[in-house]
């Protein structure tokens, strides 16, 4: 089959969330089938500004196809009318200003798409609030897949997210908490032709060497953001730490947002390769991962699979379904029982091995690259089953 894989922005300079899910999975599907990927210029998912050279290259392997966006984001604008489309009356025509300005304004992809709809056997689409989407779908409703990746999002409200739903062939959903998410804000599995829970193949390098950054740490990994909880992790953290005299330093690694507080136990250590991204991992006592919204949470995977427990926040469904699923971490939802977990985890040596037993099983029965490569495969051939019946 020829299939299209169409997302916002790719690059191996993209490492987090939907961008890095598309990359691995495409680098894992072309042993089997034509497949390229359609996007934009753009590095910068606050401005969609053309850092990225148009036309066509080779990536690890896969063809990718970038288009110019026509114009960047303004980020002011597109605020105020997030706030309308969300919290106030509206029209349909206000929800798509809304979408236009969420972006990447791509007409050249939207163009090239309808232009080439005949060429390719399958368009999936990844993350559904986005222009490619929303415009790509109403094209080639019927030849299409959605990856959602949803998370608990005033956007599922909107009238354009039910016509994209409603428009395309089938679902792929990353954890049964963004499928019972969907199903009960916008629609139904049994609706749609095809659906299939998959996620994301995580794997850990057979050499990973332990830490020499410190010997006593909690870790935290990604984007440091207000959007991904920080600001809260911070404030119980600095508490804590008053609290408990030998409570682990806290390690911070990925790009960060905002500005992160002096204090002798916290440290910030930027963007790291993935060598040592996994060393980290191999020697943390546990992954903290405060975000309230996630629809999968590969950080999340990937420490489970490096035997390391985790503590989550418990507001968000994905994350704590992990933990339920796994046994392999805990989940607070406001300080007292963040404290309480930091203690127990921090103190307890033995449980942390079992928990780390626990999560490296979980992966191995969910997450393993056979499994979800396998998973692909099979929703590809139904799909191309049901394009001929």
């Amino acid at each position: 089959m020829k299939v299209a894989f169409i997302i916002q922005r790719y690059g191996t300079e993209i490492v987090g969330g939907a961008e890095f899910y598309v990359r691995a999975v495409a680098e894992k599907l072309c042993k089997y089938h034509d497949i390229e990927i359609l996007t934009t210029c753009a590095k910068d998912y606050r401005t969609w500004r053309n850092d990225y050279k148009d036309g066509v290259e080779k990536v690890n392997g896969v063809i990718v196809r970038r288009f110019k966006n026509s114009k960047e984001r303004d980020i002011k604008l597109h605020q105020r009318f997030e706030g309308k489309v969300f919290r106030d009356a509206h029209s349909k025509k206000d929800e798509i200003k809304w979408l236009e300005g969420q972006g990447p304004y791509c007409k050249d992809l939207i163009r090239y798409i309808d232009k080439n709809k005949d060429n390719y056997d399958c368009f999936i689409f990844f993350t559904f609030r986005y222009y490619p989407s929303y415009y790509g779908i109403n094209l080639v409703g019927n030849k299409s897949l959605l990856v959602p990746f949803a998370e608990n999002d005033p956007a599922l409200n909107l009238e354009i997210t039910e016509d994209t739903f409603r428009d395309v062939k089938g679902i792929v959903y990353s954890t049964p908490e963004e499928k019972e998410l969907i199903n009960k804000r916008v629609v139904s599995s049994g609706d749609k032709a095809l659906w299939e829970l998959i996620g994301l193949g995580v794997e850990v390098p057979s050499d990973v060497e332990d830490s020499e950054e410190v010997d006593d740490y909690i870790l935290y990994l990604g984007r440091v953001d207000g959007s991904k909880g920080c600001h809260k992790l911070f404030e119980y953290y600095l508490k804590a730490e008053k609290e408990l005299q030998d409570i682990p330093e806290l390690l911070l690694a990925g790009y960060s947002a905002i500005d992160i507080p002096k204090n002798k136990k916290i440290k910030y250590m930027g963007f790291i390769p993935v060598d040592e991204k996994f060393s980290l991992l191999k020697s943390a006592k546990f992954l903290i991962m405060p975000s309230p919204y996630e629809s999968l949470s590969i950080v999340t995977l990937e420490a489970l699979a490096s035997g390391t427990p985790v503590l989550v926040n418990g507001e968000c469904d994905v994350l704590k379904g992990h933990c339920i699923r796994s046994n392999a971490g805990l989940w607070y939802q406001n300080y007292d029982e963040f404290v309480e977990c930091i203690r127990y985890l921090s103190s307890d040596g033995n449980l942390r091995r079992k928990m780390g037993i626990n999560g490296k099983r979980y992966i191995e029965l969910n997450y393993s690259w056979n499994r979800v490569e396998k998973k692909y495969l099979d929703t590809l051939k139904s799909f191309a089953q049901s394009q001929v019946s």
